[in-house]
């Protein structure tokens, strides 16, 4: 417990330092956001869901190849790079850390995505997929996805996607699926392609929750993914260097139910992260942010920073609310065996401060190479 007082004790004071003095007539320091307040967390008027998915190796069927083709239409269809057949599973994770440590635990249902080029903002990728989840029924989702090489991992490349979830006839009215993904398109030796997926869901999901089908180990090679929720998280206000925000919070693991995949409310007491991000003006369609994370699942503690990219969906959520995505690329650090890895958000803003929490967000982070979870 020591620790855990001691690592709450440093986000306290990165904040103070990344804040100006405080004088006598000087308005208190910002408190948390309310829905991110152990004991209060909350999803806002939708619900998370996460799930581990690696590519199974078989050849797409051709009604999804069909549909894929519908999406892009004429010609563009022509120009589509991949055509993945993938497999959603459910999973366990460290209490403590986050870290995945049965990452294909339970089998809960077939997903399906393609892409083709793009240029639209920074996302070079327009991706189409579907998918059917325990509950939520059948998906079709499309959005843009940002691709970037990993130097330090030859022939893999990080992807992170914003998709909009459409409606469907089991209750879901809306929402936006984002992705954790190392990409492997060639199958080179260590892992197939596999994402870490967190879709943000509106509407009561009505569809059939079967008994979970135990998974089988999959190639998922190096990669390790952890998942959690923001614990205390705080809007330090705009500065020169920040003038979209600035955001210090905690990051603690979550579970998720092994039958629908649906993310706990109720995290663990153990830090498993630290973290800020910088956030430039929101614009349209993306707009930049600087991260700084130190994750406490390795030994020792791992400190990475990395420059990404934030992205908003208007979502019909409570008026002045709008859902906001990011993701960053982590560069190596060969010392500690990280060869590259992603981190992803996915949660709920306040529409004039995008460093602000309306609800707890989720998220994940990849890291490949030998370094090795505590």
């Amino acid at each position: 417990m020591a620790n855990q007082w001691l690592r709450g004790i440093a986000v306290s004071v990165v904040a103070v330092a990344l804040c100006p003095i405080a004088t006598a007539s000087a308005q208190p320091a910002p408190s948390p956001a309310p829905a991110t307040i152990m004991g209060s967390i909350d999803d806002g008027p939708g619900s998370f869901s996460v799930y581990r998915t690696v590519d199974s190796g078989q050849r797409p069927t051709a009604a999804d190849n069909a549909a894929c083709g519908d999406y892009f239409g004429s010609p563009r269809s022509l120009t589509v790079v991949e055509r993945l057949d993938a497999r959603m599973y459910t999973f366990a994770n460290d209490p403590s850390t986050g870290f995945l440590s049965d990452p294909t635990a339970q089998n809960v249902g077939p997903i399906y995505v393609c892409d083709g080029p793009t240029i639209d903002g920074q996302a070079f990728l327009d991706q189409w997929g579907v998918l059917t989840a325990p509950g939520l029924g059948r998906l079709s989702m499309n959005g843009p996805c940002g691709l970037e090489f990993m130097i330090g991992s030859p022939g893999r490349a990080a992807v992170d996607c914003v998709l909009r979830v459409n409606p469907n006839d089991s209750g879901v009215t809306d929402g936006v699926a984002t992705s954790n993904s190392v990409a492997n398109p060639l199958r080179l030796p260590d892992g197939r392609t596999g994402s870490l997926w967190t879709l943000y869901t509106l509407g009561e999901g009505t569809a059939p929750v079967a008994e979970p089908v135990a998974g089988t180990p999959q190639p998922t090679g190096s990669v390790k993914y952890s998942v959690g929720r923001e614990v205390n998280s705080v809007s330090a206000g705009s500065t020169a260097v920040c003038p979209g925000g600035l955001r210090t919070t905690e990051i603690h693991s979550i579970s998720v139910d092994p039958a629908t995949g649906a993310a706990s409310t109720e995290p663990s007491q153990d830090i498993a992260a630290t973290a800020s991000i910088c956030y430039q003006n929101p614009s349209s369609p993306d707009f930049g942010a600087s991260l700084s994370i130190t994750s406490f699942g390795v030994t020792p503690a791992l400190t990475a920073t990395s420059t990404g990219q934030c992205r908003r969906t208007d979502l019909a959520v409570e008026p002045g609310t709008v859902q906001q995505s990011c993701g960053f690329t982590l560069p190596p650090q060969p010392g500690r065996g990280l060869t590259g890895g992603q981190v992803t958000l996915n949660g709920l803003v306040p529409t004039n401060d995008a460093a602000g929490s309306a609800n707890s967000a989720i998220w994940t982070t990849s890291f490949l190479g030998s370094i090795t979870p505590r």
